[in-house]
């Protein structure tokens, strides 16, 4: 399986993945696949709205894509939270985040990351310290990983995907500001 249709699964799986958290259902669609993603054309868009791997096809998904641009990376066996700790010149998890927040500040929206490392079965999800600061009263018994960058990006909290966002709701995602 090319790396293209890889990712493309892993988009759709994060796509119904957020349809269930936000309806409960997962029969029709309310996330999906942004246009030409991982595309030149996706960069040169410019359309806040089409920020990141995911978007909303439904007003109700609206209330986590108008806040967060997500992007998904999935497959890349180089990739790994130990490599933040040898200070290793090549990190694939720090472009992914350095692609992230890059993606998110143009359109104005807070990173959020969403990584799955070949052959490990967990799904993290990274955000930043603006988010977290929002959302930790949330979280406090939550396990995470807090990788802090020595460059111009912001620190990322990695939790487990599930049980993040067990914990956040959609209730608590339409209350930020």
């Amino acid at each position: 399986m090319s790396k293209s249709s890889k990712g493309g699964n892993f988009e759709r799986q994060i796509s119904r993945f957020f349809t269930k958290w936000l309806t409960g259902q997962d029969k029709e669609l309310y996330f999906w696949r942004s246009p030409g993603s991982g595309s030149v054309a996706q960069i040169n868009m410019g359309n806040k709205a089409i920020s990141g791997d995911i978007i909303a096809l439904k007003q109700e998904a609206t209330i986590l894509i108008d806040k967060c641009s997500i992007e998904a990376k999935n497959g890349y066996k180089e990739a790994s939270f130990s490599k933040h700790l040898k200070n290793n010149k090549s990190d694939p998890l720090k472009s992914f985040w350095e692609q992230c927040c890059d993606d998110a500040t143009k359109a104005d929206k807070l990173p959020l990351l969403i990584y799955k490392k070949l052959g490990m079965s967990s799904i993290f999800n990274g955000i930043s310290p603006d988010l977290y600061n929002k959302i930790k009263k949330y979280l406090p018994n939550t396990r995470f990983i807090h990788l802090k960058w020595d460059m111009d990006y912001p620190d990322t909290y990695f939790f487990e995907l599930n049980e993040f966002w067990s914990v956040i709701t959609p209730e608590i995602i339409k209350k930020l500001k």
